[in-house]
C-alpha cells in the first residue's frame, strides 16, 4: 500500500475532502487532524454521521457504487492523502490480505455508524454528549498511545449539535451539566474527562462497537 501513488495535501479546517454526489474517485488517508463524515438534510441542515482521526481510511466504501453519498470534512487544520479507488481495488484482489483488511475496515464504519443511530434515537441528551465524549477519547487515545483524560476536542457547540441531534443551547446546557456533576472540566478546545467510569456509564457507554482490538 505504502508504493501507491498518493497526492498528500495540508487542508484547513472546514474543508471538504470528499463531498456527497460525486463519484468515488479517490479515497482519502487522515495523516493528522480530525475530520467527520456528514450528510446535508432538508434546508440545508445537516447530520454529522461520525468524527474520524488519523489513520482512517474513508471513501474507499463507495468504491463499487457510481455515487458518494456522504461528505467528509476536515474539522481541524489536517493532513490528507488521496489514493485512486481503482489502485487501492486492484491491490485488495491481488492480495487477499490487503483485501480483507480493507474490508474489515468498512465493517468497523458500519458498527460505528450503527452505533451513532442508536446513540441518537434512543438516548438523551446528556447520554448522547457523554457517549460522544468517551469514543472520541478512546478513538485519539490509541492513535496517539497516551492516556485518555485530556483529549483534544475538534467540535464547535454547533458541530455537537450536528452529530446529536440537538441544539447549540441544549449542547451548552448538556455540557455545563457534566462539569456541575464533576465529570469533565473544558476550556472549548480541550476536555479533561475527571471520572471516567462515571462518564461511561452516563453515555451508557461500550467501546465493543469500535473493535479496537
Amino acid at each position: 500500500m505504502l508504493a501507491l501513488p498518493v497526492r498528500a495535501e495540508t487542508v484547513p479546517a472546514g474543508a471538504y475532502l470528499i463531498q456527497e454526489g460525486e463519484p468515488p474517485e479517490n479515497a482519502c488517508l487522515l495523516l493528522s487532524g480530525a475530520g467527520c463524515r456528514e450528510k446535508t438534510a432538508n434546508l440545508g441542515s445537516r447530520q454529522i454521521l461520525a468524527v474520524h482521526f488519523q489513520g482512517d481510511l474513508l471513501g474507499f466504501d463507495c468504491v463499487l457504487l457510481q455515487t458518494v453519498d456522504y461528505s467528509v470534512r476536515s474539522l481541524s487544520l489536517s493532513d490528507v492523502a488521496f489514493v485512486s479507488n481503482q489502485a487501492l481495488l486492484d491491490l485488495a484482489f491481488q492480495y487477499p490480505n490487503v483485501g480483507r483488511a480493507l474490508w474489515r475496515e468498512t465493517l468497523v464504519e458500519a458498527s460505528i455508524a450503527r452505533e451513532w443511530i442508536a446513540n441518537v434515537g434512543q438516548r438523551d441528551a446528556r447520554q448522547r454528549i457523554s457517549h460522544l465524549i468517551c469514543e472520541v477519547a478512546l478513538r485519539q487515545a490509541r492513535v496517539e498511545q497516551r492516556e485518555k483524560l485530556t483529549i483534544q476536542w475538534p467540535f464547535s457547540q454547533e458541530q455537537v449539535g450536528d452529530a446529536t441531534g440537538l441544539t447549540p443551547v441544549h449542547v451548552n446546557r448538556t455540557i455545563h451539566g457534566l462539569m456541575s456533576s464533576g465529570l469533565i472540566e473544558t476550556d472549548l478546545s480541550s476536555i479533561t474527562i475527571l471520572n471516567w467510569q462515571a462518564l461511561q456509564d452516563a453515555g451508557h457507554f461500550s467501546p465493543t462497537y469500535l473493535n479496537l482490538q
